[in-house]
């Protein structure tokens, strides 16, 4: 239930692995992802939460670096009906230091709103209280 992501040059920007303390899917991004990173995590992410019924991530975003909002159409009209699809219910972000991936994430939360509960957070810790307490 664990996969690396890499971007074009080879280099792993992302690692998902399943937590089973905390019952979520929790996916560490570093660096910057480009368009062709996100979309190919977000379709192995698909197929995991579908075969799975796994209905929490934890999406820490901390040492990322830039924005994603070449990404956020197909973000939205694609990846978040195929997770939602597949039994994801709460999605917890740990925004990045950077300015711009922070807006990223902001945005993405107003656009989903009323589909996805969605939740932004400054620390790993936070998010993964906020997630616990869905499962009570």
């Amino acid at each position: 239930m664990n996969f690396n992501t890499k971007n074009n040059l080879d280099k792993i920007i992302c690692k998902t692995t399943y937590e089973k303390d905390n019952n979520c899917f929790c996916c560490v991004w570093e660096g910057y992802a480009n368009v062709d990173a996100i979309k190919s995590w977000g379709l192995e992410f698909a197929d995991l939460v579908k075969n799975t019924k796994c209905a929490y991530l934890l999406n820490d975003d901390s040492k990322s670096t830039g924005p994603w909002t070449q990404a956020m159409d197909w973000i939205e009209s694609t990846l978040i009906p195929k997770v939602m699809q597949a039994g994801l219910k709460y999605y917890a972000h740990v925004v990045s230091a950077n300015t711009f991936s922070e807006m990223s994430a902001k945005e993405l939360n107003i656009n989903i709103a009323g589909k996805l509960e969605m939740a932004t957070f400054k620390t790993v810790e936070d998010a993964k209280i906020w997630l616990k307490s869905k499962q009570a």
